[in-house]
């Protein structure tokens, strides 16, 4: 593990440790996702910034608001880091509001879809945002209706952020499916859908993306089978710019694992293994990525809070990614662009919750 490997291992340790410890009600997984906000900035987590924050998050919600849930750690740190805390908080409830408007039931993917409009400067297009969210929710729920699921929506979020069209959208996300599915990789069905709804925000071949994806899933699976679980398989859509070699690739993230595995907070008793080498997969595209441009380590923070937010649930219940990924999202003008009006539609992704496969988990 090279130099710099270790420093953002060891800064999300710092990170996570800092937070636990002043917010230590909260669940723990959730302490780590906050935690990877700062250190995909560089930064180190600002604890009195985080706790003036929650200061203005109580005087602006409700008692039993789902912002003071889950997902609030990772609000506080969005706060903490900006330059004006009260304006992003004030932001923050516009766009979400927004968003559960008649148009999405309130829950905590809610939040983070709201938090993505924000980290991209979109709030002043988040109705057109919600549109085409919403027209692609309902394409996905007839195309895909037992895969598609509230836990898809900071998802579909990301895919109505860029400027594609909805048709090659869908068109990308079916190909892929049906692509990574027919190479018998042996990914169940909900990683691998939600491994195409990532490579489905970029441009460029979804077969080409596919075909990169499967050698590191393949490489990984050689290091042991817990190393390309459910888990880690749509991190590594993050990794899909990277110019390593995928047997590289897959060496830095498993030694990334066993490192953090002696760190406090990250240990079997804290969690489980496919978990550790999900962070190490968003960790190690920060540091082998193309580069940093804007917008590029978004997409890793929501996978790592989806991931902790599902496996919180099971328990008591947007690093980097690829420079392409980010590109996407902020293009504009190009072929794959679309002028088409979306139908505003109340549907969401939620009406198959209950109907979600077992077999991914």
């Amino acid at each position: 593990m090279n130099e710099k490997m270790l420093e953002r291992c060891d800064l999300l340790v710092k990170n996570r440790a800092a937070i636990h410890k002043s917010f230590f009600l909260e669940n723990e997984l959730m302490a780590v996702a906050a935690a990877l906000v700062f250190t995909d900035e560089g930064r180190e987590a600002d604890i009195e910034k985080m706790k003036s924050a929650r200061k203005l998050l109580n005087k602006n919600t409700r008692l039993l608001s789902n912002l003071r849930d889950i997902i609030e750690l990772v609000i506080l740190s969005k706060m903490a880091l900006a330059n004006d805390p009260e304006k992003y908080l004030e932001d923050f409830l516009s766009v979400y509001n927004k968003m559960i408007k008649g148009k999405f039931l309130e829950n905590d993917y809610m939040a983070l879809a709201s938090v993505t409009i924000l980290d991209y400067g979109l709030e002043d297009e988040c109705d057109e945002i919600i549109e085409r969210a919403n027209e692609i929710t309902k394409r996905m729920n007839k195309d895909h209706p037992i895969l598609t699921s509230v836990d898809d929506t900071s998802f579909i979020v990301f895919l109505a952020i860029t400027r594609k069209n909805v048709d090659q959208i869908l068109a990308d996300l079916t190909e892929g499916y049906d692509y990574i599915k027919s190479a018998k990789t042996g990914i169940n069905a909900d990683p691998t859908y939600e491994l195409c709804e990532v490579l489905s925000v970029s441009y460029g071949d979804m077969t080409d993306k596919c075909d990169k994806v499967i050698k590191i899933y393949n490489a990984l699976k050689k290091q042991g089978s817990e190393y390309a679980s459910g888990y880690v398989v749509s991190a590594l859509g993050s990794l899909i710019d990277s110019e390593m070699d995928p047997e590289k690739l897959a060496n830095e993230i498993v030694e990334a694992e066993v490192y953090l595995k002696d760190q406090k907070g990250f240990g079997n008793t804290s969690m489980d293994r496919s978990t550790r080498v999900m962070y190490a997969v968003l960790l190690t595209a920060g540091v082998y990525g193309s580069g940093r441009e804007a917008g590029n380590s978004i997409i890793s923070n929501t996978l790592s809070i989806v991931w902790a937010k599902k496996i919180a649930k099971m328990v008591s219940m947007l690093v980097q990614v690829a420079p392409s990924v980010a590109s996407a999202v902020i293009k504009t003008g190009d072929s794959g662009s679309s002028n088409e009006t979306t139908e505003s539609t109340s549907e969401t992704s939620g009406n198959h919750d209950e109907s979600k496969q077992d077999e991914s988990k």
